[in-house]
């Protein structure tokens, strides 16, 4: 083992994790020749000896330890018996799953030395101290007068004011709408139903119903060209200024 890898060392070859998978596969190294839950658990050993804490403590090694985890796992189960040949015919080929054992412990071999490199330059990093910025800042002129003039214009758009006899109420009674349509009646002669203005649905009725109370005092007179067309309202109402 060396500081910047694992090195493996076997009879028949030595040298890094990379350089032995490629050894299997080009055929310089056989599968029989890679004690395979050896290397495992070397691997391992050397691995929490880098990192000098428990494996799992580290969330970025977590994929690929799980892996090699799951390989020694399997590598620990009973094996089938080597002399009993397959059902049909043909002996097992160990390449395949040796090749991918060896690749996923140098995976781990290659992200260990990437974090104990990364671990090794920052230990002479010592934490600057934050500094306030403080930047100069242009002061706008103070203008009192134009601030309050902007208030005032901002309040009156809020409340829109509108001096009409018809004023939305709370809670709009029969008797109040009545009383509205004889102001607005007094007004003008003539006028369409859908042009008094209404909060919702519940005044539109009201305002209806107490139109309808109006024609029944001869106070107005209603006339629809159409259905679902607007209501034409003539008023029967004079102003006290008015002849006779």
């Amino acid at each position: 083992m060396t500081g910047a890898g694992f090195t493996a060392q076997l009879p028949a070859f030595t040298g890094s994790l990379t350089d032995l998978a490629s050894a299997l596969r080009s055929g310089r190294v056989g599968p029989g020749e890679v004690p395979l839950l050896r290397l495992t658990r070397d691997v391992l050993a050397w691995a929490q000896a880098v990192t000098g804490s428990p494996l799992s403590a580290s969330p970025d090694l977590l994929p690929t330890l799980a892996a090699v985890i799951a390989l020694k796992a399997r590598l620990l189960l009973p094996q089938p018996d080597a002399d009993d040949p397959e059902p049909d015919g043909d002996w097992p080929e160990p390449l395949d799953d040796v090749l991918e054992g060896v690749e996923a412990l140098a995976e781990l071999d290659a992200l260990v030395g990437f974090l104990a490199a990364r671990r090794r330059e920052r230990e002479g990093l010592i934490p600057a101290r934050a500094v306030p910025v403080t930047l100069p800042r242009r002061e706008r002129p103070r203008n009192p007068q134009g601030s309050l003039a902007k208030l005032v214009k901002a309040a009156q758009n809020a409340v829109r004011q509108v001096e009409v006899p018809l004023l939305a109420r709370d809670r709009l009674t029969l008797a109040d709408a009545l009383g509205a349509l004889r102001a607005f009646g007094t007004r003008l002669r003539t006028f369409t139903f859908r042009g008094i203005p209404v909060q919702d649905w519940g005044e539109q009725t009201t305002y209806f119903a107490a139109l309808l109370e109006g024609v029944k005092e001869g106070n107005f007179s209603v006339q629809q060209d159409e259905t679902y067309g607007d209501i034409q309202v003539q008023s029967h109402l004079r102003e006290a200024s008015d002849p006779d």
